[in-house]
C-alpha cells in the first residue's frame, strides 16, 4: 500500500516499501514540533553566538564575499617551523552557514545521553550536471537523531538543506537512528547519489536498542534533482559505516564499519559480494577507504597490532580477496611514530600515484601497481597535534593537491590555513589564512574541513567546515556547532 504524509514545502510524500519519493529541498521551513528548553549548555552556546553574530549569518541563505589581504598574513598566534610561501594574490572566498533547524537543542531524551552537535563528517561532492556542491550534516545522537544532504548552488551563491533523512525513513523522534554521514557522497547512473550512514553511540548501540527494531547503518541513493530517496540494503545486521566509497565504473560499494567489518556490495544486484572481518592479521582502519577506480582495487592501512610497521592492505574485488602489500606508512618527521592512512586523493594521477596522508600529517605517494611509496614529509609546518588532514583534492592537471591540517576542530590554532601542493616540487602554499579574517570580521571560527572538493575545472575550492560563534581560546578544545561552506575562487595567477 501507498501512504501519504504532509511535508514542508506543501509537497506530498509518497512511501511505499523501500522506496520514498521525497519533498525538494528546503532551507528555513520544518513541520512544526513541541518546543522544548534548551539544554543548558546550548543556552550559552546561544547567548555567545548571538554577541558574535552581528550580520546575522545564521539566519541567511546566500553567501557573503570577502576578498583581502589580510588572509595572507600569517596570524599573530602561528608559529611555522617550516618553510612554505603564501600566495601573492588573496582569492575571494564565499562563506555561508549550513541552514539548519533547530540549531540549538534541548536536554537528550535518555538519561545521561548526549546533547546534539551539529557537525560535518564526511566528504563533500561538485556535480558537473547540475553545477552544485552536496555535502551532508548531522546532529551526532541516537535518538531524535538528524541527517542532512546540502545542496549549495554557487550560481546563486544560496545553501538548502534537505529533509530529515531518518524522519524519511519513518523513524519517530524516540526511535534509534542514524547520526552522521561518515564516508564519501557519490554519484552513479545520473543523478542518484549514494552514501552510507554511522551510528552516534559508541562503540556500538545496546542490545535494547538493536531488538527495538535498529537494524544498523543503511546503503542509500537519494537523486539530486527530484529528492527521491532509496533505501538499498542494510548489507550487514548490527554495523554501522564510518567510511565508504562507491566505485562508479562497478557499481560496487565499499565500506568499514565502526568494529572494523568490511563490506564490498553489489549496488545493482542488491548483493553482498563481501561482509564481515578480514582475515587473521589484517583490520582495516575504520577512517580510509583509497579506491583505485581504474582497477577496482580498494586500499587501507593495517591496524593489527601484529603489524608494527603498518602496511598497506588491498581487497581485489574480482577475486574476493585481501592481501598485506609490502609497503607501509611513513614516519611522522615530528613525532617518530607511524600512523594509520587518513587521507588520499580520489584519484590516481596520470603518473599513477595517489597522494596521501598519514593520521598524523605525514604525506606520501603511494604506486599501488609498483607496490611502493615516496615520503612527502609533514603536510604544514606546524604543531603536530594540529596536522590532522583528512580530505585532499587534485586539480585536473595533477599539478597541484589541496588541503587544510587541523580537520577535527583545531585547524584554527593554524591560522585554518588553506594549502596548495606543488606535486612536483613540493612547494607548500598558503592561498588564505581563514582565521581570524572571519573570526574578526563575522565572529565565526572556521575550526578544521573533512570535506575538500575542487570543480571540473581545478577552479574552485569549496570547502565544508565545523566550526562556530564562538569566542578565541588559544588554548582551547575542538570548536564544533555551527557548520558552514567555504568557497575559495583559485586566482588564475597561483595555480599555472
Amino acid at each position: 500500500m501507498t501512504a501519504l504524509f504532509s511535508c514542508p514545502a506543501r509537497v506530498i510524500v509518497f512511501v511505499s516499501f523501500a522506496l520514498l519519493l521525497v519533498c525538494p529541498f528546503y532551507a528555513e521551513s520544518k513541520q512544526k514540533e513541541t518546543v522544548r528548553p534548551l539544554a543548558e549548555q546550548e543556552i550559552k552556546r546561544k547567548a555567545i553566538a548571538d554577541r558574535l553574530d552581528k550580520a546575522g549569518l545564521r539566519f541567511r541563505t546566500t553567501a557573503v564575499t570577502e576578498q583581502s589581504r589580510q588572509m595572507l598574513k600569517v596570524p599573530d598566534h602561528v608559529k611555522p617551523t617550516g618553510p612554505f610561501t603564501i600566495a601573492e594574490a588573496p582569492p575571494v572566498v564565499d562563506f555561508v552557514i549550513v541552514p539548519l533547524e533547530p540549531r540549538y537543542f534541548a536536554p537528550p531524551i535518555e538519561k545521561d545521553g548526549p546533547v546534539g552537535l551539529w557537525s560535518v563528517w564526511g566528504q563533500g561532492t561538485y556535480y558537473p550536471p547540475t553545477g552544485k556542491f552536496y555535502g551532508s550534516v548531522g546532529n551526532h545522537i541516537y535518538y531524535d537523531a538528524n541527517i542532512h544532504i546540502i545542496e549549495y548552488d554557487p550560481a546563486t551563491k544560496s545553501i538548502r538543506t534537505s529533509p530529515n533523512i531518518n524522519t524519511l525513513l519513518g523513524r519517530k523522534v524516540t526511535d534509534f537512528g542514524d547520526g552522521k554521514i561518515h564516508g564519501s557522497l557519490d554519484f552513479y547512473k545520473g543523478d542518484n547519489m549514494y552514501f552510507c550512514t554511522y551510528w552516534c553511540r559508541y562503540p556500538q548501540p545496546t542490545d535494547a536498542q538493536f531488538d527495538s527494531g535498529y537494524e544498523g547503518g543503511k546503503i542509500l541513493c537519494y537523486n539530486a534533482r527530484t529528492g527521491k530517496l532509496t533505501d538499498i540494503d542494510t548489507p550487514l545486521k548490527r554495523a554501522s559505516w564510518p567510511y565508504h566509497r562507491l566505485d562508479r565504473k562497478r557499481g560496487l560499494m565499499f565500506a568499514v564499519g565502526a568494529l572494523h567489518e568490511f563490506i564490498c556490495y553489489d549496488i545493482n544486484k542488491r548483493k553482498l559480494i563481501w561482509g564481515g572481518f578480514l582475515p587473521k592479521g589484517m583490520i582495516w582502519h575504520d577512517r580510509n577507504m583509497l579506491l583505485d577506480e581504474e582497477t577496482g582495487c580498494v586500499y587501507s592501512s593495517n591496524r593489527d597490532p601484529s603489524d608494527p610497521e603498518v602496511h598497506i592492505i588491498k581487497y581485489d574485488p574480482a577475486k574476493n580477496e585481501f592481501s598485506k602489500m609490502n609497503s607501509s606508512m611513513p614516519k611522522n618527521a615530528a613525532t617518530g611514530k607511524i600512523d594509520q592512512m587518513r587521507a588520499h586523493t580520489p584519484r590516481r594521477s596520470k603518473e599513477g600515484w595517489f597522494l596521501c596522508s598519514t593520521a598524523g600529517g605525514e604525506l606520501f605517494k603511494f604506486w599501488p601497481d609498483e607496490d611502493r611509496i615516496q615520503d612527502l614529509g609533514l603536510c604544514w609546518p606546524g604543531d603536530p597535534k594540529h596536522l590532522y588532514t583528512t580530505s585532499i583534492a587534485i586539480s585536473p592537471d595533477d599539478k597541484y593537491v589541496y588541503y587544510v591540517p587541523g580537520a577535527h576542530g583545531q585547524g584554527h590554532n593554524e591560522g585554518t590555513p588553506v594549502i596548495q601542493l606543488n606535486t612536483q616540487t613540493l612547494e607548500r602554499k598558503v592561498l588564505a589564512f581563514l582565521f581570524p579574517y572571519f573570526y574578526n570580521k563575522y565572529g565565526y571560527i572556521a575550526s578544521g574541513t573533512f570535506s575538500v572538493e575542487l570543480d571540473e575545472k581545478g577552479e574552485r575550492l569549496f570547502m565544508l567546515f565545523n566550526g562556530a560563534f564562538n569566542d578565541f581560546d588559544p588554548n582551547g578544545g575542538d570548536v564544533f556547532g555551527d557548520p558552514a561552506l567555504f568557497v575559495l575562487h583559485i586566482p588564475e595567477s597561483e595555480r599555472l
